[in-house]
């Protein structure tokens, strides 16, 4: 019974994650989203550069960051705002329309560049101060049914404290659901 149950619970989950959602738009398109990342909530536009990139301009809430000379600690009960800029070059996408697989939503692999700024709620925190951190990754997004987005990311990256001078090399690793703003119709 066990082994039934799992087995549909997979198959179920294969369905969600690689079911093929028609689609008439081919090209990479303009959306707004709501993303819960690991990193905090916040709204994004991704913006269309070209036929093969796009660039994420987001703000949000979530943790601060401790950086040290080889360390850097995610605080996520010490709140701070970001903002953050990620240009991201879809290589896949052209093959992705070939191979008659879903591009709804921007949806592909992709080579990114994040530059994203936080600065502490509480200006007199000694914790988590102003940082930017800066980071080059691969990604893929993935639709989950219309209006919903499975997106992430892993590379490696640079934080500095801008108000003390520490920086160190980190893991850049994220994981994010996204509800796409549906396009109001003209």
């Amino acid at each position: 019974m066990k082994k039934i149950f799992l087995l549909t619970f997979f198959v179920g989950w294969m369905q969600i994650f690689y079911a093929q959602i028609p689609t008439t738009d081919k090209k990479l398109s303009n959306i707004k989203k709501i993303d819960l990342a690991l990193q905090g909530i916040g709204l994004t536009l991704e913006q269309k550069l070209g036929n093969s990139v796009t660039t994420d301009l987001s703000f949000g809430f979530g943790g601060g960051y401790s950086i040290s000379e080889g360390s850097i600690d995610y605080q996520v009960i010490k709140p701070a705002l970001y903002f953050s800029v990620t240009p991201k070059y879809f290589y896949n996408f052209k093959k992705r329309i070939i191979n008659s697989k879903t591009v709804q939503n921007n949806s592909g692999n992709y080579i990114g560049l994040r530059l994203k700024y936080t600065t502490p709620l509480n200006k007199k925190s000694t914790v988590i101060r102003n940082s930017i951190l800066t980071n080059i990754h691969w990604g893929l997004q993935r639709p989950l049914g219309n209006n919903w987005l499975f997106s992430s990311h892993i590379g490696v990256g640079y934080a500095h404290d801008i108000d003390y001078g520490f920086g160190t090399i980190y893991p850049a690793v994220d994981f994010k659901f996204c509800y796409v703003f549906p396009k109001l119709k003209k």
